[in-house]
C-alpha cells in the first residue's frame, strides 16, 4: 500500500492513498486542512463496530473524545487485532457521566467495573475511577472482547490530542465516522512504547501516510516523548 498523487490547492492538501490487499482498509483521501480521512471497508470487525457504538454514544452526550493506541492502526488497515479500544475524553463531571452512562445503556453497553442500571454505582465509578485519573471499561452486549476503554485528559499531550484529533470516515455499511489521535503523536507515540506490536503499528501508518505527514511535527513529537524515530528515517534520540 502507498501514496498514488498528490494534489494542492492552495493551502489544502488532498492526498489520495492505495489500499491494501487483504481489504481490512483502503484509504481514499486525506485531506490535510479539513483534518479529515476518507476509508473504504469491505467489512467491519468486532474492534470497529464497538468503536463507532461507543463514538456515537459521545457524540449524542456532546462529550469531546478521540480514539488513541493500538486501535487507530487496526481503523486504517493494519491486520491485526485488539482486546480493547482506547478513547480519551475531555474532563467531565460527575452528572455528565452519568448522562453518558444512561445513554450507553440504551446502546447496549455494560460497564465491567460496575452496574450501569444503577446509578449509585455509576457514580461510585466516577469517584473511584473516571475522577481518579483510572480507565473505565465499557463492554457491548456483555462481550468481555473487544471492550472499551475510557479516560478522561490529563496531560498537555492529552488536550492537545483533542484539540487537533482527525475525523476518520468510513465508507462501510451505512457507514460512519468517528475521531482519532493525530498521526504524527501517534506514531511517536508508538515508537516510545517500543514493543515489536507498536513499533509495527507506527512503521505501518509512516509507511501509509509517508507524503501526507508533517515531518517536523513528526520530529517534534519524537523529541518531546523522546522516542528513537531513526527506524523511518526520523530523529534519532
Amino acid at each position: 500500500m502507498g501514496v498514488e498523487g498528490f494534489q494542492g490547492e492552495g493551502e489544502r492538501r488532498l492526498v489520495s492513498m492505495g489500499g491494501d490487499e487483504l481489504g481490512l482498509g483502503r484509504v481514499l483521501e486525506f485531506d490535510r486542512e479539513a483534518r479529515r480521512i476518507r476509508l473504504a471497508k469491505r467489512s467491519l470487525l468486532p474492534e470497529d463496530d464497538i468503536a463507532f457504538r461507543f463514538a456515537r454514544v459521545l457524540e449524542e452526550s456532546g462529550v469531546r473524545y478521540a480514539v488513541v493506541a493500538g486501535y487507530v492502526a487496526i481503523l486504517l488497515g493494519r491486520a491485526r487485532r485488539s482486546d480493547d479500544v482506547d478513547f480519551i475524553i475531555e474532563r467531565i463531571g460527575e452528572e455528565e457521566f452519568v448522562g453518558v452512562c444512561r445513554r450507553a445503556l440504551e446502546r447496549g453497553f455494560t460497564l465491567m467495573q460496575g452496574d450501569i442500571s444503577s446509578e449509585e454505582s455509576v457514580r461510585m465509578l466516577y469517584r473511584s475511577y473516571l475522577a481518579e485519573g483510572y480507565g473505565v471499561r465499557f463492554m457491548y452486549r456483555d462481550l468481555i472482547i473487544p471492550n472499551v476503554e475510557v479516560k478522561m485528559a490529563k496531560t498537555s499531550i492529552d488536550l492537545y490530542t483533542l484539540e487537533h484529533s482527525l475525523i476518520v470516515e468510513v465508507e462501510a455499511g451505512d457507514g460512519f465516522t468517528v475521531r482519532v489521535s493525530p498521526l504524527e503523536l501517534q506514531i511517536a507515540y508508538k515508537l516510545r512504547l517500543g514493543s515489536g506490536k507498536d513499533v509495527g503499528d507506527a512503521v505501518f501508518l509512516y509507511e501509509l501516510f509517508r507524503e501526507a505527514l508533517n515531518h517536523s511535527e513528526l520530529d517534534r513529537w519524537c523529541r518531546e516523548l523522546g522516542a528513537d524515530c531513526s527506524i523511518i528515517g526520523g530523529v534519532q534520540v
